[in-house]
């Protein structure tokens, strides 16, 4: 059996608290119940991340803030409300046949087990500290985050960096075997094959093939070209061949969600003049339509069912004011080239070795952006080069919950879980690099990987 050191033994031995501190939470522990985590988060000695690194290093398991996680309402088909908290989990991704939990113990075999079993899934845990692990499970079934929309426990994130602006200049870097398209950078230009036809072109995203038909009907006899697609793995491929002037898009695809390819279409400068319209049945309100605005670009965003009429003239200003949209919606544009600008600022201090520079500017990028994939990938990358285990692992966690088929940071979480020794964990990673790879050649040395770890 592992012998694992005493948590407030690590506490102390990595800085997050003093040795009086630590005192001083055992005796409210003592008095009072609770972990020694929730009960230092509580007292206000350490913060919730730096609390969760040390945990995860206690248990040899990645960690998640509570507060950075966006949980899928799928998840709570799959576990109910009271085996969550009896366990002390909350459901954050299904993945095919794996379902990721934010967990206070997962050393709990016996709870693993019987989650394994409730669900028929292979569970994926992530240790979190319980207190707010506690509160974002009553909120998430009460609806609070039922939508996937990210749980708000009253406990801020430390990252607030205040970083000069720098110009977009570079591409993402290179890694080696890899092309820059596997980095998730921002493609080619196809050329329009049918440039003679001045139809506006619209683009029709949805996996509701009903739902494609009834699009085909209103726009496509006369006056527009419409195109569909169905799988939001394959959406981006299509936007960047047909370059649509307008996008329909569905907020829940399989394979990558709404949210991710609107967002990247507005980080695309080559797609900067493509209009977005999401669409969705579960994100409703006002508060919910400006946000998602604002967060990932769009121009627009409808509630299913839709008014056909409204959905019609809404194509037709975006078409026919383009050029005025494009400077009256400045706020969101305006954001998304922020982000971009200090992600690429970030890639040239990285390009120069200066880590911490670079550090500053991925994590600003992410305040622009805080449904980036792209700047946690690279902030692990940097713990890497520091040889900061741990927290690669919490970066490269954060980039895939955010972006499922990003094959670079699933490949290099792999990676290191394997150097880790955590030879289960990086089975399931290279299970889901492979269900992701984007190139036949590479695809197939995973395949020969997986069978020498099997």
């Amino acid at each position: 059996m592992i012998q694992r050191l005493p948590i407030g033994q690590l506490l102390v031995e990595t800085n997050v608290l003093t040795p009086r501190q630590l005192d001083e939470a055992l005796a409210v522990q003592k008095r009072e119940g609770g972990r020694l985590c929730s009960v230092a988060l509580r007292l206000g000695f350490a913060d919730e991340r730096a609390l969760v690194r040390t945990l995860s290093r206690q248990l040899g398991v990645p960690a998640m803030v509570v507060t950075e996680v966006r949980p899928e309402a799928g998840g709570a088909d799959l576990v109910p409300r009271e085996v969550a908290e009896r366990f002390g989990v909350l459901p954050a991704r299904v993945f095919n046949r794996t379902l990721t939990l934010l967990m206070r113990d997962p050393a709990d075999t016996a709870a693993l087990n019987d989650l394994q079993f409730v669900t028929g899934k292979v569970i994926r845990p992530l240790v979190a500290v319980e207190g707010p692990l506690r509160r974002a499970i009553r909120l998430f079934y009460e609806g609070g985050a039922a939508d996937g929309g990210s749980i708000d426990t009253n406990t801020p994130s430390p990252i607030t960096p205040e970083v000069p602006p720098a110009p977009v200049a570079a591409e993402p870097l290179p890694e080696p075997g890899f092309s820059l398209d596997d980095l998730g950078g921002f493609g080619g230009r196809e050329e329009d094959t049918d440039a003679a036809d001045p139809r506006p072109r619209i683009l029709a995203i949805d996996d509701d093939l009903s739902i494609l038909r009834l699009y085909e009907g209103i726009f496509g006899p006369t006056l527009y070209r419409i195109h569909t697609c169905s799988d939001g793995a394959t959406a981006l491929d299509e936007v960047r061949r047909l370059r649509p002037q307008v996008v329909l898009l569905d907020a829940r695809l399989p394979g990558l969600h709404g949210f991710e390819i609107c967002r990247r279409i507005k980080e695309d400068p080559a797609l900067a003049s493509t209009a977005v319209i999401l669409l969705s049945g579960a994100y409703r309100g006002w508060q919910m339509r400006a946000d998602l605005m604002r967060h990932c670009g769009a121009d627009d965003v409808l509630e299913k069912p839709f008014n056909l009429d409204h959905l019609g003239n809404r194509v037709t200003e975006l078409l026919r004011n383009a050029a005025a949209d494009r400077q009256n919606t400045g706020g969101t544009r305006a954001l998304a080239a922020e982000s971009l600008k200090f992600l690429n600022a970030g890639l040239l201090f990285l390009q120069k070795g200066e880590l911490e520079s670079a550090a500053a500017e991925f994590r600003h990028s992410i305040e622009h952006q805080p449904f980036a994939a792209r700047p946690h990938f690279y902030l692990g990358k940097i713990h890497e080069r520091k040889n900061e285990r741990y927290e690669a692992m919490y970066e490269y966690e954060r980039a895939v919950s955010l972006d499922t088929t990003f094959f670079p940071a699933i490949k290099d979480l792999a990676l290191l879980y394997q150097n880790a020794g955590f030879v289960h964990k990086a089975i399931e990673m290279w299970q889901q690099a492979l269900a992701v790879c984007p190139e036949p050649s590479m695809r197939q040395s995973i395949k020969d990987h997986l069978l020498r770890l099997l």
